[in-house]
Parts: C-alpha cells; sequence; structure tokens
C-alpha cells in the first residue's frame, strides 16, 4: 500500500492505527488500491478509528478481547465459591491468623510468579478460611482478620483481570474494598480501589468510571495526613501509575508524563524495589509502566526505546509475571511501529521462557497472538503458531 501511494510504509501504519487520518488527496488513490468507493473508505476509517480509541482508552491489558483469547474456565472454582452465598461447610476452625497469612501470601507468591492455574486452584480454600477467620475472630484480631480477607479477594480479583474475566475482576475488588474499610487499614483500600478501577476497566463505556475511582483514591491519599510508610507509599505510587497509562491511553501525554514523574519521586522515596502489599512498586515498576503508557499512546519507537535501557534484574525475585510482562508490551509495540511480525513473536517467545503462563493465560498476550495469526498470509512467522498451539489458540 505504501508503495502504491508513494508514501512511507509508517505512515499506513499509522493510518491503521487510528493515529492520523489519510490527507483528502490520498483518499482517492487509497479508494482505488482496495477497490471501494470514497464512501465506503469512510466508513472503513470511521470503524478503525473507534476501534482503536476503545482499546486505548482502557489501558493496561484492556483492550476488548477478540472471540478465543480469554480462558475463562480458569475461574471455574472462584465462580462457584463467589456465588456459594450460604456455604454447606466452612473450613475447619482450628486455623490461626499465621496459618491464613502464609496461604494468602501463598497464593500472591503464585499470581506474581505468573503461576496462574495454581494461584486459581488456591483461591477458593484460601478465601474460605480467611472468611471463616472473620467470623471467629474478635477484639484486636478481628481488623488482623479482615486485612487478611481483603487481600485475598486482592489476589482473587487480579487473577480475573489478568485472564480477562472482567465482571469476577469487579465483584472481587468490590468485596475487598469492604473488608479493608472494615479493617479501617488505609493502604489496602487504595489497593482494593485500584483493583476495582482494573475491572472497570475491562468493561465496555466504563473507562471514565475506573478513571475517576483511580483519581479519588490519590487524592484522598494525599488528604488524608496519615503519616506515609512504605505500605501507602507503594499504593498511592500504584495508583499514579494506573492514572498514568490511563491518561495515556485517552492521548494526554503530557499528564501521563506529570503522572510518571510524580511515581518516579514517591519510588525514590521508598529507596528501592519493594514488593509492599503484592504491588511491586519501585524504581523499575515506574520504567516498566512507562513502557506500557507508550504502546498505550500508540508511541511505540518510545516504547522500544524505553524498553532497550530496562533492567528487571532489580526486581523482587517473586515478581516473575512482571518481567514476562514488559515482553508483552514490547510485542505489542514491534507490531505497532513497524509491523514486524518475527519481532514480535521474538518478544512473546521470551515472555513464555520467563513465565509460560503470561502468554498462555494473559488475555492481553492471548489476544496479540490472535491478531498476529490473523495479519499471516502467505508466510508463517517462525515460531507463531507452534507458541499459539501452546497457549490452546490452535486445535
Amino acid at each position: 500500500m505504501a508503495d502504491l501511494l508513494g508514501v512511507e510504509r509508517s505512515t499506513v501504519v499509522r493510518w491503521e492505527n487510528a493515529e492520523t487520518d489519510p490527507q483528502p488527496w490520498h483518499r482517492t488513490r487509497i479508494a482505488s488500491a482496495l477497490g471501494v468507493t470514497l464512501e465506503q473508505l469512510d466508513d472503513m476509517l470511521v470503524d478503525v478509528s473507534v476501534a482503536a480509541h476503545r482499546g486505548q482508552a482502557m489501558g493496561d491489558d484492556t483492550r476488548s478481547p477478540a472471540s478465543g483469547a480469554t480462558r475463562p474456565e480458569l475461574l471455574d472454582s472462584l465462580r462457584a465459591f463467589l456465588t456459594t452465598y450460604l456455604p454447606t461447610h466452612l473450613p475447619e476452625p482450628s486455623l490461626t491468623l499465621l496459618d491464613v497469612r502464609r496461604a494468602v501470601g501463598r497464593v500472591h507468591s503464585r499470581y506474581q510468579r505468573a503461576s496462574y492455574t495454581s494461584a486459581a486452584r488456591l483461591l477458593p480454600d484460601v478465601l474460605g478460611q480467611a472468611t471463616n477467620l472473620t467470623s471467629n475472630a474478635a477484639g484486636m484480631h478481628r481488623s488482623s482478620a479482615f486485612r487478611l480477607l481483603a487481600a485475598a479477594y486482592i489476589a482473587a480479583s487480579k487473577l480475573a483481570a489478568k485472564v480477562g474475566d472482567a465482571d469476577t475482576a469487579l465483584l472481587t475488588a468490590d468485596r475487598a474494598s469492604t473488608a479493608a474499610r472494615i479493617a479501617e487499614d488505609q493502604a489496602l483500600t487504595a489497593v482494593a480501589a485500584y483493583q476495582v478501577a482494573c475491572g472497570l476497566m475491562r468493561l465496555p463505556g466504563r473507562a471514565a468510571e475506573a478513571e475517576h475511582v483511580v483519581r479519588s483514591s490519590i487524592e484522598r491519599l494525599a488528604a488524608s495526613g496519615s503519616p506515609v510508610g512504605p505500605d501507602l507509599l507503594s499504593a498511592r505510587g500504584a495508583l499514579l501509575l494506573l492514572a498514568a497509562v490511563m491518561a495515556a491511553g485517552r492521548g494526554s501525554a503530557k499528564e501521563a508524563s506529570q503522572l510518571l514523574q510524580e511515581a518516579e519521586g514517591l519510588a525514590a522515596m521508598l529507596g528501592a524495589d519493594r514488593n509492599r502489599l503484592w504491588t511491586g512498586f519501585g524504581p523499575t515498576n515506574v520504567v516498566i509502566h512507562a513502557v506500557s503508557a507508550a504502546v498505550r499512546a500508540g508511541n511505540a519507537g518510545q516504547a522500544l526505546e524505553i524498553g532497550t535501557l530496562l533492567d528487571t534484574s532489580r526486581l523482587p525475585a517473586v515478581l516473575v509475571g512482571r518481567r514476562a510482562q514488559v515482553h508483552v508490551d514490547l510485542a505489542a509495540a514491534a507490531l505497532m511501529s513497524s509491523g514486524d511480525r518475527s519481532v514480535s513473536v521474538l518478544h512473546l517467545l521470551e515472555a513464555e521462557r520467563v513465565a509460560a503462563e503470561m502468554v498462555h493465560a494473559n488475555v492481553q498476550a492471548r489476544t496479540l497472538l490472535l491478531e498476529l495469526l490473523a495479519k499471516e498470509r502467505r508466510v508463517g512467522t517462525p515460531g507463531l503458531r507452534a507458541l499459539a498451539e501452546r497457549a490452546g489458540l490452535l486445535a
């Protein structure tokens, strides 16, 4: 197409991504090359623009998944637990606060290592244990029990969002928020709000509500006057990073940059890459989100440039999924920048090497795989079909 029109290939890519519109003097030649009328071409350009802006507005991992991109069966046991409001039995009350704390930590660890199947298998029992603990706890232990319940539901919401189940992500995030408020834990409440926003972002037409949740949570933390410990720093930093990705997705590059800078300042106060409240917040995570923000803004070149400078070895060892996520974002950037499927597949293969389920179960990676498969013509991309088969996308 670029050769036919006498323009740069990148120009056509920007038209396809709805970053720019063809000038009037190009439209007649485009219509002729595609064998359509000018009216049909206008309709096509409108459809591309709507689809692209819908994807950008949703932010990280939140483009509407293509058919077959989600793995909802992973959450069958979790959904069964969530719909059992009057369980026939509860876990044995002999479990102590320490037992449940360890169980909740184990689920978060499995999630952060991108062991999604294992985390999904553990979650119903852990949620049941935490629920039972709140029923039996009294006095000072009651707040601790509700903190653990909030943390367990946060893990459930993260997993649901990762595999593309927006409804379950929102439901579990809301339950996490309720438990955190009962515990009167400001930092956990903020982390739960983060997850509420992630659930809303994945639902059609709810991006503005998601951004309102994030912004209001940031403002409440800033105005609270509470002593700023590492948990509150991490919670506020995580919210700022999500806000930056949202701003980038709706085309506000300057605002996204300001939010990233503010988060960078908090990361400097924290002093190192930490994992307080399982946020993974720290200096490296700020750079990772700078890559994500550039991808959501459609600035693939900037994303790839930042990616070359990123050193994920500084992250806490448990954040395996976070390391793999970088390659998923860079795969999207590579495809966006030049349409080079081979480079995109190489990044996905690296993500799979680091954490296989980051590609096999993550809705963002699976959607990207389907997009790559759809772009194949006569010549296959080395490694693509085998990777898609391992992800269960090809029979």
